[in-house]
């Protein structure tokens, strides 16, 4: 790096730096996303829309993407990521395993129903966009039924589950999710954990840590 470019670098406006400054810029981009593909989809919007959202030039976007499959893959991995830390941070109620997973699951419905352009982006606009959204769709889903095994039974090891389990009960679960969302949230959260309850249950591999059925 030059003089120069250390200086521009370095060189502070408004009391931010140019690092500073780009990240602002870049989580602006992010959370303008976040609302346009809750609202009509990832398909549906464009590099000019998103910047236009944002307040900001297509210059600053391709400072900090590549294109735009970079941008939702942020975008995902923001909202996957606050959707774990909520839940796991639910799972952490002091009780027996169905209070907890029960916990878990209100927590995550409660979110979706919270915020719908997240639950978007989260649950509907994954599929086909390219591999590195598609290896972080299968992570987000591993690490929450990972979390959900966990719940009921803290000595929970990963790999004691079949895979095709785990993919069978996560995707069940993200079915019911998704048609939950598309419903517009009719059904109350209750009725919702009931009905999800029996496939979180596969993951303990027929070994269930309590007897009753959970109400």
């Amino acid at each position: 790096m030059s003089d120069e470019a250390a200086s521009d670098e370095g060189r502070r406006y408004g009391g931010a730096s140019a690092a500073e400054r780009r990240a602002e810029r870049r989580e602006r981009l992010i959370r303008a996303a976040i609302v346009l593909y809750g609202e009509q989809g990832y398909r549906n919007t464009t590099v000019a829309m998103v910047c236009r959202a944002a307040g900001l030039t297509t210059r600053y976007f391709y400072e900090a993407f590549e294109n735009s499959e970079a941008l939702f893959a942020e975008t995902f991995r923001e909202v996957s990521g606050f959707v774990a830390q909520h839940v796991e941070a639910a799972a952490a109620v002091t009780g027996p395993p169905d209070v907890r997973l029960a916990a878990l699951l209100t927590a995550y419905y409660d979110l979706l129903r919270q915020d719908p352009a997240g639950a978007r982006v989260f649950l509907s606009e994954v599929s086909g966009i390219d591999g590195r959204v598609d290896q972080l769709f299968a992570g987000s889903m591993e690490a929450f039924g990972s979390l959900i095994a966990r719940t009921l039974d803290p000595a929970h090891d990963d790999g004691q589950i079949e895979p095709l389990t785990m993919v069978g009960s996560m995707h069940g679960l993200l079915a019911i999710a998704r048609a939950w969302v598309a419903d517009g949230c009719a059904t109350s959260v209750d009725d919702v954990v009931r009905i999800a309850i029996p496939l979180c249950l596969l993951l303990q591999n027929g070994k269930p840590t309590f007897s009753a059925p959970l109400a």
